[in-house]
């Protein structure tokens, strides 16, 4: 199966269905796969199968045209986050060799400003009718002199659909390869899993240009309307929710922190919600139970994926979210179960299983493991052994194989011989009602190896001290785990997808010296 076939499935059993909404403009299916064939068409006549064909855009109606109508012109869509600097740009598009490059107006001076770096670009496209300077087609006109035919191509399911670099947090990006087939593995277990409801309403907030757009396909598997949001703004997303009685969306926890945290936000009926999607990283057991009541009618469910994975391999269903909320709150530390066509492990360095409850480094198997990265075999024979898919997350399985993330590998911290995973103190800390957000990471020490260091957004009119934090700690965690050094912050860095930057942050504070 081929990502067009899910446009063309939609576009047959709904074709006078809304698909999506983007501000003012909107299409039915049968409309959206008359503008993707469209764009696939044009393609063709423009570079060669098998290219690569990049987008550098915020979020956008034209964005998910791209998804599909590259893949079926037979090349490969690289997708380029718009937060980054020119450089930065300049490194993926030349590393992918792109022959042509999607964007938005309002990026294209980063274009114009790097083009003579990107000796494989022939075509910049920009988005809108209108041609401006520096661009060399605009996309309206180019699909409407487009047949409103997919190409006849020989398309394999192997063949790469999407070339997505990763975030870059522990050095230069990698391309992760994804094939139609690894996306639509990603789509099944997402489908068994979440169950989402034929013919709902969805509000998109995350970046398209992350892997949290793999849900598109999803969406349109069930005839599901999706609004996009340009960007996230916890009140446009309760206003948005509340305008379109919205009935489920994809959420980090960030975004759900930002909303919970604002009480002048509570007036906006959210009640239509039905199913919330969380992931991208790691949540607080009390901020999950603060969205649950936010939230009250929805069903929680939590994906674990990446990049690399095309999506989750893990879910946590709303039943084991009930039962953490009521009774047995050591369950929302959980990451989730293995989906259907999914297999995990825990394992030591050598990659040997490792017991029930056992830290060890997750690794995943199944079709959803990306094809390997472009051009870098070196870093794909470290990251795929024997087809097991190295996460980089440290994690424990108990007895009925509900897996929970403890730390990201690098992250872990090393405090006089002693290991402490940072998630377990970051929960600690967000169970303090001073605390909105917080990252701990570890920091130089030529005593004890790292000391461990909490950088903390504070919750606004609530005053919190660097010793009632640690006292907070110490009287929940072993001695050795509570912060020697509370650093305040008016917020943490973060990715597209909502991780925390935690290289930014122990660069930043290397230097901090504790105050005990």
């Amino acid at each position: 199966m081929l990502l067009g076939d899910f446009v063309d499935f939609a576009a047959r059993r709904s074709p006078d269905r809304t698909a999506i909404i983007f501000e003012d403009r909107s299409f039915t299916f049968s409309e959206y796969k008359d503008r993707i064939d469209r764009l696939s068409d044009a393609l063709i006549g423009l570079v060669n199968p098998g290219d690569r064909v990049g987008i550098l855009s915020g979020n956008t109606s034209e964005y998910v045209e791209a998804y599909y109508g590259v893949p079926m012109a037979g090349m490969a869509l690289t997708l380029v986050n718009p937060r980054l600097a020119a450089r930065e740009v300049a490194y993926i598009l030349s590393n992918a060799e792109v022959s042509a490059v999607f964007v938005q107006p309002e990026h294209l001076d980063t274009i114009v400003e790097i083009r003579d770096r990107l000796p494989s670009l022939r075509y910049v496209i920009a988005f809108g009718e209108e041609l401006p300077e520096g661009a060399d087609l605009a996309y309206e006109p180019l699909i409407a002199g487009a047949k409103p035919q997919s190409p006849k191509l020989e398309l394999s399911d192997h063949q790469m659909a999407w070339l997505i670099y990763t975030s870059g947090t522990t050095g230069r990006p990698k391309g992760a390869m994804l094939s139609h087939r690894n996306v639509q593995a990603s789509v099944t277990n997402a489908l068994m899993c979440t169950q989402p409801e034929r013919y709902g309403i969805y509000l998109m907030p995350f970046p398209l240009a992350h892997i949290a757009g793999h849900v598109s396909p999803t969406f349109l598997a069930r005839d599901i309307t999706l609004i996009i949001q340009r960007a996230f703004d916890p009140e446009d997303y309760v206003r948005t929710v509340q305008d379109y009685r919205v009935t489920g969306s994809p959420m980090a926890p960030a975004m759900l922190g930002l909303i919970v945290a604002r009480p002048e936000l509570e007036h906006y009926d959210v009640s239509s919600v039905r199913k919330l999607f969380y992931g991208a990283s790691s949540i607080s057991p009390e901020l999950l139970r603060r969205s649950m009541e936010r939230f009250s009618n929805a069903r929680f469910y939590q994906g674990f994926g990446m990049t690399e994975l095309g999506g989750n391999p893990l879910y946590m269903d709303p039943q084991t979210h009930v039962r953490g909320a009521a009774d047995e709150p050591h369950l929302l530390a959980g990451a989730g179960y293995e989906a259907p066509y999914s297999s995990v492990r825990i394992v030591d360095d050598d990659m040997n299983d490792l017991a029930v409850g056992e830290v060890g480094e997750i690794v995943v198997k199944g079709d959803q493991v990306m094809l390997g990265y472009w051009r870098n075999e070196e870093a794909t024979r470290e990251m795929i052994v024997d087809g097991w898919l190295r996460t980089g997350d440290m994690g424990r399985m108990d007895e009925n194989r509900l897996f929970s993330i403890v730390d990201r590998k690098k992250d872990m911290i090393v405090t006089g011989g002693e290991n402490v995973y940072s998630r377990e103190v970051e929960d600690v800390l967000m169970e303090h009602a001073g605390v909105q957000d917080v990252a701990v990471i570890g920091v130089p020490d030529e005593t004890w190896g790292e000391n461990v260091c909490a950088v903390v957004v504070g919750r606004p009119g609530v005053d919190v001290e660097e010793d009632e934090l640690v006292a907070h700690c110490k009287a929940s965690l072993a001695s050795y785990k509570k912060p020697k050094l509370v650093v305040f912050v008016d917020e943490l860095p973060r990715n597209p997808s909502g991780k925390v930057l935690k290289r930014e942050l122990r660069e930043r504070h290397a230097a901090a010296t504790p105050g005990r």
